[in-house]
């Protein structure tokens, strides 16, 4: 499976879109601060998983059976860094 994360956001929406052209929507993964936002990725067959950046345990089952991980970072001012060490946690574990 591919996980992307801020998959709600105006870069995610076009990435997902043009990932579904070559990859089938069960194979690709939105993990989202806020799953209302993301009903329209669910309703085409995507899996939503709830997470956010500082919580590491969310971090940590949203990423389950994800093989491939497309980051996209927070954009808050000084929290980009902290974004992707928080995101590599669980994924070391998971290797």
């Amino acid at each position: 499976m591919i996980a992307i994360t801020g998959a709600t956001g105006q870069l995610g929406h076009y990435i997902i879109e043009s990932l579904m052209k070559t990859v089938p929507a069960s194979q690709i993964v939105a993990i989202v601060r806020n799953p209302a936002k993301a009903q329209a990725l669910a309703a085409q067959g995507i899996t939503v998983r709830q997470a956010d950046y500082g919580d590491e345990a969310a971090l940590t089952s949203a990423l389950q059976g994800v093989e491939k991980l497309l980051l996209i970072s927070s954009s808050e001012v000084g929290q980009r860094a902290r974004s992707i060490v928080m995101l590599l946690m669980p994924q070391r574990r998971l290797a």
